[in-house]
């Protein structure tokens, strides 16, 4: 009888540090898995952007673009692309007067911001596309900065 006690108990103790462990496990990569959150804006005169970014441990993107401006329309919408190296390629699906449109983005981080790249686009099934990446310009782009999100 004592012996059948002592191996419950022992059953028990082990039953009990395996399922620890499970949980623990499945705790800590349900956090791995949350994507970080980072807001950047711009802002001069008249002229405004938003870009709100969530970044996956893999570096895969998901967010918020919006541009507000001066005498041009309002564009707001969604990102979803890829962090390489210290560049941001996104697909950015967005409305503009009631019409929605896809075009391709580019940032490059510079010193903790995100500037935007330019450069010959053509259009390619229904979405703009830069037509050679190797030209891109981000000497004239918009710098997001840093900025807390809301």
């Amino acid at each position: 009888m004592k012996k059948q006690l002592h191996l419950i108990i022992a059953l028990t103790c082990i039953f009990a540090s395996c399922t620890k462990k499970e949980s623990e496990t499945t705790s800590t990569n349900e956090t791995a898995a949350q994507p970080s959150s980072e807001c950047y804006a711009y802002a001069t005169g008249k002229d405004s952007a938003f870009l709100h970014v969530d970044v996956t441990s893999d570096s895969i993107v998901t967010g918020e673009l919006e541009y507000t401006l001066f005498e041009k329309d309002k564009n707001q919408g969604k990102i979803e692309g890829k962090i390489n190296g210290d560049t941001l390629l996104a697909s950015y699906k967005f409305m503009s007067e009631g019409v929605e449109s896809t075009r391709e983005v580019v940032f490059l981080k510079k010193d903790g911001d995100w500037v935007e790249g330019f450069g010959p686009v053509e259009e390619k099934d229904g979405s703009v596309m830069f037509s050679d990446r190797s030209k891109l310009d981000f000497t004239k782009g918009l710098t997001f900065k840093n900025a807390g999100c809301p």
